[in-house]
Parts: structure tokens; C-alpha cells; sequence
């Protein structure tokens, strides 16, 4: 790993209120979408590049099943379907984790819930230090991947997900890569074998980390490149890939007025 020069801010967006908790960013139909961190009900929110809120969705909606956000860390899509990571688990106490499948050909209607849990976890008693809280979900190929917010020894896990099995997955980490930082949101894209992440350490330094022809199949073989994110009193939460030098943050309003969107660029 190496640490370059910082990001550079090139455009900063005012996010309305009802998303101060924005956690998770993809982009469909020309709007982006998000949700909000634990406190919120189930609700997806549509936005535009000017910050206005188009819509919100309410996943409860025609849903045969009771969807909640116990705590929603981030959002992925594919072709046809996102995925809501429902994985936060900050206290490592939660034996709920799971990821909402939505269905973005029908209405955003929720299609099936995939239950999740970790294979060598063998304790759910609340305490500040571990490994088993998850705060990026991104789509690779036909493959779910999480990667993991390590608050003991700053490194990020990287699990594989099934899309459709509908049994549990009990979760094994494929590979653990030395970012140094807390991983808090992720995004994948496909054309140009780009993965993403955004993190933060115990400095309030946030971070972007660049995997440039990320390989799932050879895992020990990615590098990645860490730039500075140029912000203070923010916390980044959630990463979307423009193209290989920029990207769209966002970040939560950490109680101090809004939450923003930045456009960041990178040489």
C-alpha cells in the first residue's frame, strides 16, 4: 500500500435533511439513491444532482414480509435487483444480519431477504472491539461481496454473499487487506475493474482507497492506493464510481446542519 497526495473536492452538494444519516449511494434512471443508518424506518430515498428529493420509497410496500432497518450500511445494484446491507453491527451483538434484495423492475418491490452470519464468530456479547460489523456491499459479477469494519486491527475482511441462496450463509473471509482505517461504504465498477472504499480512522481522517484491476479471483495479487479525503468534521459513508478519477461521496450531517454529496477527483 502506498498513500498518495489528497483527493481533491471539485463540487459539494447540500443533501436535504430526511437523509441525514445517508449510509449507502448507487445512481439509476439518471437519480441516485439512498438510505439512512439505523433510526430510520425501511425507506429507500431518489435524489437528483442538485440535492433535490425526488422520492421516497417505503420497502414495506406491497412487501409479504416485515422489512426493517435495524441498521442499513450500504447499497448495491446489478441489472436488476439492489441490495440493502443490513449488516451493521457495531457492538458485534447482532444475530439478525441480513441483505434486502429489491427489485428495481418491479416497483422496488423486496423479493427476498438474505440472511447472513459469520462461520467463527462463537460469541454475541456487546463489546467495542472486533471484526464483525460490515459497512460495504458491492456487486462483482454474479457475486455479492461485503468487506468488513474492523475496529481491532483496522484491517477489512472480504466475504462472498450467494444472491439467491435461500438458506443462511454462514460467512467465511476470503482475504484481509492491510487498509489501516475503517471501511464505511464501497462500490465496484465493472468496465474498468475498479473497487472502491471510503473509511476513516481514529483521527477523523477520512480516506478513498483504489483497487485499480481489482482480480476476485487472485486476491493476493491486489494493491490498492490510499488518498486523503480533505475534510474535516465529516464522516464519509458511502462511495460511487463516475469513472477511474472521480467519484460521488456522501457524507452524514454528524449533527452539525446537512449532509453533503462531493464530487471527488484524483489525478
Amino acid at each position: 500500500m502506498q498513500e498518495f497526495d489528497s483527493a481533491e473536492i471539485i463540487k459539494t452538494i447540500v443533501l436535504p435533511k430526511t437523509i441525514n444519516e445517508t449510509s449507502g449511494l448507487e445512481f439509476y434512471n439518471k437519480n441516485f439513491i439512498t438510505h439512512n443508518d439505523s433510526g430510520d424506518g425501511p425507506s429507500l430515498y431518489v435524489f437528483n444532482e442538485n440535492g433535490d428529493l425526488i422520492k421516497t420509497i417505503d420497502l414495506n410496500k406491497d412487501a409479504n414480509f416485515e422489512i426493517e432497518n435495524n441498521d442499513w450500511e450500504d447499497i448495491a445494484s446489478d441489472d436488476k435487483y439492489l441490495y440493502v446491507a443490513d449488516t451493521g453491527n457495531n457492538f458485534g451483538n447482532r444475530s439478525n444480519l441480513n441483505i434486502i434484495r429489491v427489485n428495481k423492475e418491479d416497483d422496488y418491490k423486496v423479493d427476498g431477504v438474505i440472511e447472513i452470519l459469520y462461520a467463527d464468530q462463537e460469541t454475541f456479547f456487546p463489546r467495542p472491539k472486533h471484526k464483525y460489523d460490515a459497512e460495504a456491499i458491492l456487486v462483482i459479477d454474479e457475486q455479492l461481496v461485503l468487506f468488513s469494519k474492523d475496529r481491532e486491527n483496522l484491517n477489512t475482511d472480504l466475504y462472498l454473499v450467494d444472491k439467491f441462496e435461500k438458506a443462511a450463509q454462514k460467512l467465511t473471509s476470503e482475504f484481509d487487506f492491510n487498509v489501516n482505517s475503517l471501511i464505511t461504504g464501497g462500490d465496484y465498477k465493472n468496465e474498468l475493474h475498479l473497487l472502491a472504499l471510503v473509511s476513516y480512522n481514529s483521527k477523523g481522517n477520512q480516506y478513498l482507497i483504489l483497487f485499480e484491476r481489482f482480480d476476485l479471483e487472485n486476491l493476493e495479487e491486489n494493491t490498492f492506493k490510499k488518498y486523503k479525503i480533505p475534510l474535516e468534521r465529516a464522516q464519509i459513508e458511502s462511495i460511487k464510481i463516475i469513472d477511474k478519477n472521480t467519484f460521488w461521496v456522501t457524507s452524514e450531517d454528524e449533527g452539525i446542519g446537512n449532509p453533503f454529496m462531493y464530487k471527488l477527483k484524483v489525478k
